[in-house]
């Protein structure tokens, strides 16, 4: 069997981890599940069935079959969704499958969630951003490897287009299934996907891989770097850069930021999805956890010294240690 090529630094990565793979038993996941077992990379599974679909039982029955036959530990949720009544169908089923991920590896201890994002995906991604008006720093979307609080996210086929899967999967007559509602026209990135961007990567695969190697250099750059990282704390030169270091920061603590909230956080200190809170001074952002805890009035004078925002406060009086190791970037 042929393998898809996968770049040596991310089977450095997740070789000797801990791995759990997102696994859906379509084109992309299920070729991944090959390629990972064909490189000797060890993981477990994690399987949403949603019931939205008539093949969705027999899909987690072949899920079950598959990691069975290979050895592979997997773990099911099953979530009932409405396909034309649940409002934000996409979003919603995302939060339903990430909220199932974070527990699992937070349960298991595992050290990296696999996802089986391509670079048809990652192109959709930005046109979609294209059209909504957004910078450099937000057109890219994923990375290969992100870190998240608890785990990294990790993205193998993130240079590999979906002729390529299939390829794959049809010249090794392998198994899997198709998601009806991936032809779904109402969602806007089928649209985009059926309109613009398989079109597109089909005919310039290689050299869209290139471009976008090209401009994940050109971000960090414009993104710039934390003044101060650790745990879940983040704090950041207040600049014309902030929002995009502001965002990053939030997608480690789980949080993707919204148009709406990115421009609650340029007006004002604030808490974000009710577990998030960006606030700053004159010099700096300060990105954490929201907490509320009683706090003794020396710490709240130290605090109110140091120019630290009362939104953030909390979460540092449960981390005195942030305040010994850096007090100079408050003053």
């Amino acid at each position: 069997m042929t393998n898809l090529k996968i770049n040596t630094e991310i089977l450095d990565f997740l070789r000797g981890r801990k791995n759990l793979l997102a696994f859906s038993h379509g084109s992309d996941s299920t070729a991944l599940f090959y390629t990972l077992l064909n490189l000797g990379v060890k993981f477990d599974c994690a399987f949403v069935n949603y019931k939205t679909r008539e093949n969705s039982d027999l899909e987690e029955i072949s899920a079950k079959e598959l990691c069975d036959k290979f050895g592979v530990k997997i773990y099911i949720k099953t979530a009932p969704l409405n396909l034309e009544n649940s409002g934000d169908f996409e979003n919603t089923a995302r939060k339903i499958r990430y909220d199932f991920f974070d527990e699992i590896c937070a349960k298991f201890c595992y050290e990296n969630l696999i996802t089986a994002h391509q670079l048809n995906d990652k192109f959709e991604w930005f046109l979609m951003q294209l059209g909504r008006g957004a910078g450099l720093a937000n057109l890219l979307g994923f990375e290969k490897i992100e870190n998240r609080t608890n785990y990294a996210i990790v993205r193998p086929f993130y240079n590999v287009s979906k002729t390529q899967i299939l390829e794959f999967l049809s010249e090794n007559k392998i198994k899997f299934f198709n998601d009806i509602s991936n032809e779904n026209t109402k969602f806007a990135r089928n649209a985009v996907r059926a309109e613009f961007s398989d079109k597109f990567v089909e005919k310039y695969a290689l050299n869209l891989a290139k471009s976008f190697e090209f401009l994940s250099i050109d971000k960090v750059n414009l993104t710039g770097e934390f003044v101060y990282q650790k745990d879940k704390i983040f704090v950041l030169e207040n600049s014309q850069k902030s929002l995009n270091l502001i965002d990053k920061a939030c997608k480690i603590l789980g949080v993707v930021l919204s148009q709406n909230q990115r421009k609650e956080i340029q007006k004002t200190d604030c808490v974000l999805s009710g577990k998030i809170c960006v606030c700053k001074n004159e010099k700096f952002y300060f990105v954490a956890p929201f907490e509320k805890t009683k706090m003794d009035k020396k710490f709240k004078e130290k605090c109110r010294i140091l120019k630290i925002p009362p939104l953030v406060r909390p979460y540092i009086y449960a981390h005195q240690e942030i305040l010994k190791e850096r007090e100079f970037i408050c003053v």
